[in-house]
């Protein structure tokens, strides 16, 4: 992979590196440089957005980040967490009361989408504004596959099936009734060895090594040419061309 801005991208990488962080701790480790690759490939052109703040959200490291991109004039822009699950079809089958409750939730959670183009970031900011974008567009923009997009709106939405079965049991099937403990954030636990092996399966992710993809079933079974894998290779090549040491700590 040829860079015409490689000098930028390893001054970069050094400043990124510079954030404090627990590098001792192998996980946090692993996260803080696959986040570094992401600004990385975002300063490079390969991704359009780095998404920062959510997954990896330790406070000391955002602050950092958002430092670097400050002196680096990338345009930041602050906003909700996205969330195309309309669009995807994920949880059409869930009650409007539990899907109203969730969503106002969730709209809650703020995360930063640096942009290193301007028509990027005005279009980051309309999604923003309108708290709507099409799964497209989400793996467009933040150069995931867009099957993979799918598979996790299509996991979250498993998940909250899940919980929704737990509160409509503890209401006794009265959904009214359900819905007030809801609203009361009243406690819920999983009660049998079933709720377990639906939450675990629920919440099971294959992450994809240089990338923060988390894998769909067809990428996991489909082999090199998969996209997900593919999106692995690319990532490593760009790891590879900037500074080995950044592919030897992400693994």
């Amino acid at each position: 992979m040829a860079l015409q801005n490689k000098s930028r991208l390893r001054n970069t990488l050094k400043k990124l590196n510079a954030i404090p962080s627990d590098r001792t701790d192998m996980r946090e480790a692993q996260a803080g440089a696959q986040e570094a690759l992401d600004f990385l490939s975002m300063m490079a052109g390969v991704k359009p957005v780095m998404l920062l703040g959510r997954g990896y959200n330790d406070p000391v490291w955002i602050k950092g980040v958002l430092q670097v991109a400050t002196d680096a004039k990338l345009h930041i822009v602050e906003g909700p967490f996205w969330d195309a699950s309309p669009d995807a079809g994920a949880g059409a089958d869930l009650p409007d009361w539990y899907l109203d409750h969730t969503r106002q939730a969730f709209a809650e959670h703020r995360a930063y989408y640096i942009c290193r183009a301007k028509s990027v970031a005005d279009e980051v900011v309309e999604i923003c504004e309108s708290a709507a974008i099409m799964v497209a567009d989400e793996a467009r923009l933040l150069n995931y596959p867009e099957c993979c997009v799918r598979s996790h709106y299509d996991r979250a939405a498993d998940y909250q099936r899940i919980w929704l079965d737990l509160l409509r049991r503890k209401a006794g099937g009265d959904d009214a009734k359900a819905a007030e403990m809801l609203a009361a954030n009243e406690p819920l636990a999983p009660e049998t060895d079933e709720d377990m092996k639906r939450l675990e399966s629920a919440m099971r992710a294959i992450p994809v090594p240089f990338t923060s993809i988390n894998a769909c079933e067809a990428c996991i079974n489909g082999g090199p040419s998969a996209p997900a894998n593919i999106k692995s290779l690319e990532g490593r090549a760009l790891a590879d061309e900037i500074d080995e040491g950044l592919s030897r700590s992400i693994g």
